[in-house]
């Protein structure tokens, strides 16, 4: 049996890749030095789970990790995500995601790994210029953290064209669900609703996004590291459609009867420096048509299913 490295592998999606390898019955190995991942977050899983404790950006260690258990496919998850952490921490965003990739490139140039699925974004799109956006949509970052991205697909491309290495690219957006760490919608308008308390967002409801759940997310890794081959090197693993802050509030009080939110006009903001560029739908056809990736769960449904799960974390004592 192959063992799969998932970097990042407590965090908030490399936990959920993590849980749904071990489910398959895959042997994965979860690293994470625990700055945001929780090892909570990886409770009650099998034995055929063994969960490391390092960081990506120490060389050495990560090739004996990836020596010793016999890796041959990776999942890299690992980085510092978000606009917001970027614009607090250029230079840490740099050193993780970017030297965080190349030594993952490096491994994979000294070890026989097969291949790698690296989780880039759609923030790399930048303001888009037209929609939906496809993935040949021009590349214009704006932000630390987009800009490390894009740097860190390009390293893919320059090892794949030197040494032939297998460098898959996905791109999610705006992914949300079962234990998103960060303080952004919908988890602060569901949380709020859910706690009886009143939410109002003063601006951003014209503003449109592709969400992501967490699910669809996971699947869409998943099916671009088992592909036999690919003709591309970048997929966007999203919804395929975009919804209005606006629209999305509107679905959460249909959805739990009572909730006293409501959102303002106007573009949303990221922070208090920095406004949300222009978005919409991502074209998930390149993904349809070669990993027959399908999402299942439309906005509305992915709200029900992360609803019904803090609805569960509250029965239990955890919300």
């Amino acid at each position: 049996m192959s063992t799969i490295l998932v970097t990042g592998g407590a965090g908030f999606i490399g936990a959920a890749v993590v849980r749904r390898l071990a489910q398959r019955g895959e042997r994965v190995v979860a690293l994470d030095n625990f700055q945001s991942g929780r090892p909570q977050n990886l409770e009650g899983l099998a034995a055929n789970v063994t969960l490391v404790s390092g960081d990506v950006t120490d060389l050495s260690s990560l090739l004996q990790i990836i020596k010793r258990y016999r890796v041959q496919r990776v999942v890299h998850a690992a980085a510092i995500v978000s606009v917001v952490s970027s614009l607090a921490a250029p230079s840490q965003v740099t050193r993780v995601n970017i030297t965080g990739v190349l030594n993952i490139l490096e491994a994979m140039r000294l070890f026989a790994i097969e291949r790698t699925v690296h989780l880039s974004s759609e923030e790399i799109y930048g303001p888009f210029r037209y929609e939906p956006a496809d993935e040949e949509h021009p590349l214009a970052p704006l932000v630390p953290y987009s800009i490390a991205k894009v740097t860190a697909e390009q390293l893919g491309r320059f090892y794949r064209t030197t040494y032939q290495v297998d460098f898959i690219n996905v791109r999610p957006s705006w992914v949300y669900g079962p234990y998103l760490p960060r303080q952004r919608i919908p988890r602060l308008l569901i949380e709020a609703a859910l706690r009886g308390q009143s939410l109002h967002l003063p601006q951003g409801g014209d503003t449109r996004i592709d969400h992501t759940y967490v699910e669809d997310c996971v699947e869409g890794i998943l099916l671009a590291l088992d592909h036999p081959s690919h003709p591309y090197d970048a997929y966007n693993i999203a919804s395929g459609e975009a919804w209005s802050v606006a629209e999305m509030v509107a679905l959460i009080r249909e959805l739990i009867p009572g909730a006293d939110l409501s959102v303002g006009p106007g573009t949303l903001w990221y922070n208090d420096q920095l406004p949300v560029p222009r978005k919409g739908a991502l074209d998930i056809t390149r993904a349809r048509t070669v990993l027959g990736y399908e999402p299942r769960y439309p906005l509305p449904e992915g709200l029900a299913a992360y609803i019904e799960w803090y609805r569960h974390q509250q029965k239990q004592g955890r919300f």
